[in-house]
C-alpha cells in the first residue's frame, strides 16, 4: 500500500498542473450555473404562485366573491396569468410539458369563455348543442380544480 501511495504522490508531483486547474475551473463554473439556475427556477415558481394568488383573490383558494360575469372579470387578468405561465414553462421538465400546456389551455379557455364552450364556436353551430352553461356552483368547482391543477406544477420545486 505504501508503494502505491508513493507512486501516486510521484505522479501528482511530476504531472502538469494545467489539467487539474482546468478541471477545477469547469467544476466551479458548473456549480455556479446550477446555483443561478436554481435561483431562477425558485423565482419563477414564486412569481407563478404569487400571481395566481393575487389575481385570483376571491376566486381561489377560497371563494369569497364570485363575479357575476366570469369572462369580464378574467379578461384583464389573463395576460398577467399567461406571463406567469410562460415564465414557469421554461423550468417544467420535458416529460411534463405537454400536460402543463394542456392544463393551461383548459384553464384559459374556461376563463375566456366562462365555462360556456358554445361561445367560442362559429355562428350557426351553437344551436346544434343543447348543453346549457354550467350553473354557478358547478362553474366554481371546475374553476377551483383547474387553478389547483396549474398550481400543482410548482409543488415539485418546493421539495
Amino acid at each position: 500500500m505504501e508503494k502505491f501511495i508513493e507512486q501516486v504522490s510521484l505522479y501528482i508531483h511530476d504531472a502538469p498542473i494545467w489539467p487539474f486547474t482546468l478541471l477545477g475551473l469547469v467544476l466551479v463554473v458548473g456549480v455556479g450555473v446550477d446555483v443561478i439556475n436554481h435561483r431562477r427556477r425558485m423565482g419563477a415558481m414564486e412569481y407563478f404562485d404569487s400571481v395566481f394568488h393575487e389575481e385570483l383573490i376571491g376566486l381561489y383558494p377560497a371563494i369569497t366573491r364570485w363575479p357575476d360575469d366570469l369572462v369580464a372579470y378574467m379578461q384583464p387578468r389573463l395576460p398577467v396569468l399567461r406571463d406567469a405561465f410562460e415564465v414557469l414553462r421554461n423550468f417544467i421538465p420535458q416529460n411534463q410539458l405537454r400536460e402543463y400546456n394542456a392544463t393551461w389551455n383548459r384553464f384559459y379557455q374556461f376563463s375566456r369563455l366562462g365555462g360556456n364552450e358554445q361561445a367560442g364556436l362559429p355562428a350557426g353551430t351553437a344551436q346544434d348543442f343543447t348543453a346549457e352553461q354550467p350553473d354557478q356552483h358547478q362553474q366554481q368547482q371546475i374553476f377551483q380544480k383547474m387553478a389547483a391543477d396549474l398550481l400543482a406544477y410548482t409543488d415539485q420545486f418546493k421539495k
